[in-house]
């Protein structure tokens, strides 16, 4: 089948159109101000504007909760250092070029003090 270079398009609004037009709407900051009063007004005019901020407020806070609870639960590793190991091995001979090694306990301490 051709390629014809048509696309579907769902229809929209005239008022859509002239808003989506480039230049006619720009892009820019907010300034002092305006953000507060942008709210206030989605907030008269915008059916369900002020129960859908208030959610995501409580979502928001809800995960800053849960990220610092997470943070305080992990348990924060000691550092320590070893300065004998708890295992040693015990080497023996056999016959021709064998050797065996046996694992021997050793008793051993932690060390809270860092030693190079």
């Amino acid at each position: 089948m051709a390629y014809s270079g048509f696309t579907w398009a769902p229809m929209i609004s005239v008022t859509a159109t002239k808003y989506q037009r480039h230049g006619y709407v720009e892009k820019r900051a907010f300034l002092p101000g305006e953000r507060r009063s942008a709210a206030r007004e989605m907030e008269r005019t915008v059916k369900g504007y002020r129960e859908l901020r208030q959610e995501l407020a409580d979502s928001r806070k809800m995960i800053q909760e849960q990220e610092q609870e997470r943070r305080s639960t992990v348990e924060r590793t000691i550092q320590t250092s070893f300065y004998k190991s708890p295992v040693g091995t015990r080497t023996q001979k056999g016959s021709g070029a064998i050797f065996y090694s046996d694992p021997v306990g050793r008793t051993s301490h932690f060390s809270a003090t860092k030693r190079i």
